[in-house]
């Protein structure tokens, strides 16, 4: 099992210069993570390269699709055409700067659902185009939510796991992730879905959220977990950590909490003392 971290989740300041990625990850450094989830506008790949040292990493092409709304399932054509050729840009730059694999996302799902099916044969083409022109890194899809804030055309695990079993025959270096943040969104149970998904997912996101509307963090916030309104306390995540860690020791589990407010610093320190069955310092 290896231990991940999403950088810009926590230090926002990762995703706009060298400067900032140098920056949050001298603060997490002394940790014992494996895995850096990372975006950072910056294309000077042996320079990050060189900042990553000996750890394996994961380029957020999912964060360049929420900045520009990208939407490689989309029924415009010309919009898929986008979509493609700036995700192509960013899979190029992360294989050159070392990534193992590239995180990206389905794109909002069409607003009547009986063209799902189309948007599906779309990203399908989509996400073949992109495998085509950079082969040898990995894709992990990561599933949204359907209805309460992204409106993700990949969401519910079942569906999710049959476009992944229809598109490998077509990509084999092709996966999910699990988000558990996600799965409550789609009001799901976390054990039960897991159970689906588990032989497509390599990658899973511990993450929170809160299903409580007119909470500061209702949607896709990822807050720390415990919080108030908050869907898992501390002991749920870490009972499913541990239950991950007992049945598969391939997976790569990484910790999902974003700032909101205030020193991303200060934020990351009064949590990674909570979170310290995870975030735990190199002997």
């Amino acid at each position: 099992m290896q231990k991940s971290f999403v950088l810009p989740a926590t230090f926002p300041c990762s995703k706009t210069s060298v400067e900032g990625l140098q920056d949050a990850l001298d603060t997490i450094r002394e940790f014992d993570i494996d895995v850096i989830e990372y975006y950072c506008e910056s294309r000077n790949s042996d320079k990050i390269s060189g900042l990553l040292g000996g750890l394996e990493s994961v380029f957020l092409t999912a964060a360049l699709q929420k900045q520009q709304n990208l939407r490689p399932c989309s029924p415009d054509a010309s919009e898929r055409k986008k979509a493609v050729e700036l995700m192509t840009e960013s899979m190029r730059f992360a294989e050159q700067a070392g990534a193992r694999s590239v995180l990206i996302n389905s794109g909002r799902r069409p607003d009547d659902e009986k063209k799902d099916d189309d948007c599906h044969k779309y990203l399908m083409e989509s996400l073949c185009a992109l495998h085509n022109s950079v082969k040898n890194i990995g894709i992990l899809v990561e599933p949204g939510d359907r209805d309460i804030e992204y409106r993700h055309l990949i969401g519910h695990t079942k569906s999710a796991v049959m476009f992944i079993q229809e598109i490998r025959k077509y990509i084999q270096n092709i996966s999910l992730v699990f988000d558990m943040s996600h799965i409550a969104q789609l009001s799901e149970d976390l054990y039960d879905s897991w159970d689906v998904a588990k032989d497509y997912c390599p990658h899973v996101h511990l993450a929170n959220c809160s299903l409580v509307e007119g909470s500061e963090f209702y949607g896709d916030k990822h807050p720390p977990f415990g919080i108030k309104d908050g869907v898992y306390s501390h002991s749920a995540a870490l009972e499913f950590y541990k239950f991950l860690c007992d049945t598969n020791t391939s997976l790569t589990i990484g910790l999902e909490i974003i700032c909101h407010t205030g020193s991303a610093k200060d934020f990351f320190w009064s949590y990674a003392k909570e979170t310290d069955w995870f975030l735990k310092k190199r002997k």
